[in-house]
């Protein structure tokens, strides 16, 4: 008979097995067919090796919103460099006037074992974005968001935990430490974190909320689950990604400009105004304390 914590651990290690599965079938592109700023998907070729989603007129988006374009790091699920399966998300997000570093492969090893990152290499993105940026002058490096799926929001956690250069955390399906939470990781964050979790199945819906009440009760932070669908669902699922992502955009744009609509979005019964009514609830709280 199997101890509960071997049992466990097999049973992690299954789900990943099935979420690097789904890494390795889905690389095929996700097209974008929703409103706001064209798209452009581009690789810069150069460590940290990674994969920026954007809008295409950059100087058209600043008019359209009044400021320097927010940037989101983002790393993978399985810390693997795939981005192919979070498209939904960068897509969706660019579309909306952010500019989005998703790490990568390296085009010399495409076709080959997938590589692994972690919170250097997540930290790494913020370098570049800041240092290398061909549109440097064009993006606000006062509001970048560190994100990711499942290990990847492990590094965007750990990242957060230790560099002050992140004004805010999102993290779907994820949490900061493999199947568990870290106290040290979350008392050290000092800034708003938004969690998107699946349901009861999802292996990191219980760690993503014993992370919630590990940081400290004074900074603003939400709990979003999906009433039903386990870990690699919520995570690799198109149509899925496509609320999380509307999901996300409110979370980032109540904490990073205070905007009352985006606010109005996540407070509603339906979670935003595009999710499936019934799929979503909110736990949260002090996000009034953001407008």
């Amino acid at each position: 008979m199997l101890g509960l914590s071997l049992q466990k651990s097999l049973r992690n290690l299954l789900l990943l097995v099935g979420l690097c599965s789904q890494l390795l079938l889905a690389g095929c592109e996700y097209a974008y067919t929703g409103s706001g700023f064209n798209v452009l998907q581009e690789n810069p070729n150069e460590e940290p090796w990674f994969s920026g989603y954007r809008p295409a007129d950059m100087a058209e988006a600043i008019e359209a919103r009044g400021e320097l374009l927010p940037v989101i790091v983002w790393a993978n699920g399985g810390c693997f460099r795939s981005d192919f399966p979070w498209q939904p998300l960068f897509k969706n997000w660019a579309a909306a006037g952010y500019v989005v570093l998703a790490l990568s492969e390296a085009p010399a090893n495409q076709g080959g074992a997938l590589g692994q990152t972690n919170v250097a290499d997540h930290g790494a993105l913020i370098d570049w974005d800041i240092q290398k940026s061909p549109y440097n002058d064009m993006l606000d490096h006062d509001r970048i968001v560190a994100a990711g799926n499942s290990c990847g929001g492990i590094t965007a956690l750990g990242l957060t935990a230790q560099d002050p250069r992140v004004s805010a955390v999102f993290v779907l399906s994820g949490s900061s430490a493999i199947g568990s939470s870290s106290r040290s990781v979350m008392e050290a964050i000092d800034v708003p974190v938004g969690y998107v979790i699946g349901g009861s199945t999802d292996i990191a819906g219980g760690p993503a909320r014993t992370d919630y009440e590990r940081m400290s009760q004074d900074i603003p932070a939400m709990v979003v689950n999906r009433t039903i669908g386990g870990h690699v669902t919520v995570s690799t699922t198109a149509s899925i990604l496509e609320e999380v992502a509307q999901i996300g955009l409110n979370w980032m744009e109540l904490v990073l400009y205070g905007s009352p609509e985006a606010y109005d979005e996540p407070t509603a019964d339906t979670v935003c105004a595009e999710c499936t009514p019934g799929d979503w609830n909110l736990m949260a709280r002090l996000l009034d304390t953001l407008l």
